[in-house]
């Protein structure tokens, strides 16, 4: 999931980084990479990269961003100003995943031989075609009968005993049912990643309050959101409710698996609450 920034300029490392003060602010409380992982439920490796300022081991930008806000709001730092100073010493996308070197194109050469081959068999075509449309120019096929005497000839006809049932050609055959999309609303300011099953990015941003997104009406959607109960889903006509707690970070919820649940649910009558795994 992750990918990183490609080439990202990074600001000189100083007193004054994003990176310092996000590391003394920690320290302040008395907190290790390992507790304050636990505590906000970041992994320790971003918040490292974080503290570091190390584009290379953190995620996309929007997902990036998410992630400092929580971290900033659990240090007690000014979540705006914070954010504002990491834009300004990182101006570039993340990706993890470095330009490789164009591949050589490999030549393809037929062996001497085989050009032989192709000739000889070239000459054996011709030679077939030339004398089949001579044979059938000098009358191979004047013993033919004539088409209109074969036409003039009534055919039998052969009567079915028992017309087909109708029910019976279409029987067996799967209902179809129309795919029901997934619209997800954030209830509050959230960053919202979508995967689908081959784990390309099909949507990554930060959402305001009110804003929703359809997904395509395809199976293998993953979900990762830096609040969960921020994060309202709506599966067709059905509102789901939201994808987990206040302040509960997502990272690759299978949808399929959280609507079965939830449909689970419903059905022996226990309140439909959505409730989301976090990473």
């Amino acid at each position: 999931m992750d990918a990183v920034f490609a080439n990202a300029p990074v600001a000189p490392c100083g007193p004054a980084s994003i990176g310092d003060i996000l590391r003394q602010a920690r320290l302040k409380h008395g907190w290790t990479l390992d507790s304050a992982a636990a505590r906000t439920r970041i992994k320790r490796d971003y918040l490292e990269a974080l503290e570091a300022m190390d584009p290379r081991g953190l995620p996309s930008r929007a997902y990036t961003i998410g992630y400092l806000r929580a971290y900033a709001g659990f240090l007690e730092l000014n979540v705006t100003d914070v954010v504002d100073q990491f834009k300004l010493e990182v101006e570039c996308d993340t990706g993890r995943a470095q330009p490789t070197a164009p591949k050589k194109k490999r030549e393809f050469k037929l062996p001497k031989g085989v050009i032989g081959a192709v000739v000889i068999l070239g000459s054996v075509l011709a030679a077939t075609s030339w004398y089949g449309v001579h044979i059938t120019r000098t009358g191979a096929f004047a013993d033919a009968p004539d088409p209109a005497s074969l036409l003039a000839t009534p055919r039998p006809v052969v009567e079915s005993s028992r017309a087909p049932d109708p029910a019976q050609i279409w029987a067996g055959l799967p209902t179809a049912t129309a795919p029901e999309a997934l619209v997800f609303t954030a209830i509050s300011p959230v960053t919202l990643e979508v995967r689908d099953g081959s784990g390309r990015v099909l949507f990554a941003r930060e959402m305001e309050a009110g804003a929703s997104w359809r997904a395509p009406d395809e199976a293998g959607l993953e979900v990762s959101a830096t609040d969960a109960g921020a994060l309202r889903v709506r599966s067709g006509a059905q509102d789901i409710g939201v994808l987990g707690n206040s302040g509960q970070i997502l990272e690759s919820l299978p949808m399929d698996t959280f609507v079965r649940n939830w449909r689970a649910a419903r059905a022996e009558g226990a309140p439909a609450n959505g409730t989301g795994a976090g990473g």
